[in-house]
């Protein structure tokens, strides 16, 4: 199973703590903010080395930034659709 199924997220540890949440989308990201709170913890020099190749690990840092103003945008553009209620 790839890493970024969609399954594996949903049936992961931390998506049994957000499983009754009304929109699949937003339980899904609630499970991946879990997994980028261990990423957080973790030294970027350890993981990049772990994960990528010596020679194309000065690319990671353009890739994790590229992928997260995907996420930013694609978030907004999802949360302006629905009105913030009045508190």
């Amino acid at each position: 199973m790839s890493p970024t199924s969609p399954a594996e997220i949903r049936y992961c540890e931390h998506a049994a703590r957000v499983i009754r949440i009304e929109a699949p989308a937003i339980t899904e990201l609630l499970a991946a903010m879990a997994h980028l709170d261990k990423a957080l913890a973790a030294d970027p020099a350890q993981t990049t080395g772990h994960y990528t190749p010596q020679n194309r690990q000065h690319l990671v840092p353009d890739w994790i930034h590229g992928n997260a103003d995907q996420i930013r945008a694609r978030l907004d553009a999802l949360t302006s659709r629905y009105p913030r209620p009045d508190t």
